[in-house]
């Protein structure tokens, strides 16, 4: 999502789009050194700027696009974005817009097939049988390769999921389910752990996602997972002093980074979270491709020292 520039209306000057190249370029570089090898974007990061930083670098290095997995998002229209236009953001995954979607960023990304494409949100005015009939269609066309949601509660996960198997006869469901998750968004673990509990948090909907999508073999993806440097970069505040102390602890007895730690929290769940990265510094993204390492080092006693400092309260 950092990629492009920010999110700043102004289109980038030839100095800007050099800038940012740069940046991304070195980016990317050291994710694909680190092993990581899926690319997550969205139309409407950066107002399209994201996806035409990867289309110019892609444009400049033959055999580059060959090299990862390539996913992208459409269903937000930003106000006030160029993109759109609108007075007020809303939700669109109508089969129109997301086949116009769709075409957008083919073209700004200069590919010819996006290996994930996923809804950002829910539509509440579109039937999810009628967006997979769009999705379904790009698909026979070759452009498209499989299919993910975003912030969905399970309800709208389940009626995707039901559709697209529905409609492909059973051929496939949804690949993956984005939520933003971490040491500081633990509703969905907590919605597991402290069941028929008063502490219990809300669950917003996702009660028994868990369950759900390990039954149907679909992907968790967790993005904000460094929480933007919370516990590792930022000094610490009141609120998360003991968060962070405990991540730098648990860092210098396993001889790792705080970032590999912050992420570890996540994968060494056994639920095959996949952590979604934002960052955009080399040394930073080198650090997080520690976190499967990591995580499968951490034990017990660590990995709930952790959720308890995140917590700022002992377990009931």
């Amino acid at each position: 999502m950092g990629w492009g520039g920010g999110w700043g209306t102004e289109p980038l000057d030839d100095a800007g789009r050099e800038a940012v190249d740069a940046t991304a370029r070195q980016a990317l570089g050291a994710a694909l050194a680190a092993g990581i090898t899926t690319v997550d974007t969205a139309d409407i990061y950066a107002h399209g700027r994201s996806e035409e930083t990867l289309g110019r670098l892609l444009a400049a290095e033959p055999g580059l696009r060959d090299r990862f997995h390539l996913q992208t998002k459409c269903g937000i229209l930003v106000g006030g974005s160029p993109l759109h236009g609108e007075a007020a953001t809303r939700y669109d995954s109508s089969p129109a817009h997301v086949r116009a979607s769709i075409t957008a960023s083919l073209a700004r990304l200069g590919t010819q097939r996006i290996d994930t494409l996923i809804i950002h949100r829910p539509d509440v005015l579109t039937d999810p049988a009628e967006t997979v009939g769009a999705y379904l269609e790009a698909q026979a066309e070759g452009v498209v390769g499989r299919l993910g949601v975003s912030n969905m509660p399970l309800a709208w996960v389940r009626r995707f999921d039901d559709a697209l198997r529905a409609a492909s006869g059973g051929a496939e469901g949804l690949v993956c389910v984005q939520l933003e998750m971490g040491l500081h968004r633990r509703a969905l673990v907590e919605s597991v752990v402290l069941a028929n509990h008063p502490e219990a948090a809300p669950s917003a909907g996702m009660g028994g996602l868990v369950e759900f999508v390990r039954e149907r073999g679909i992907t968790l993806q967790a993005w904000g997972s460094l929480a933007q440097g919370m516990f590792t970069r930022h000094g610490p505040g009141e609120a998360t002093a003991a968060a962070v102390a405990t991540v730098a602890g648990v860092a210098r007895e396993l001889e790792t980074s705080r970032e590999a730690v912050v992420l570890a929290w996540l994968v060494r769940l056994p639920w095959g979270i996949r952590p979604v990265i934002g960052s955009l510094t080399p040394a930073r993204i080198a650090d997080c491709g520690q976190a499967a390492d990591v995580a499968r080092r951490m034990d017990a006693e660590q990995w709930y020292r952790l959720w308890t400092a995140a917590r700022g309260e002992q377990l009931p």
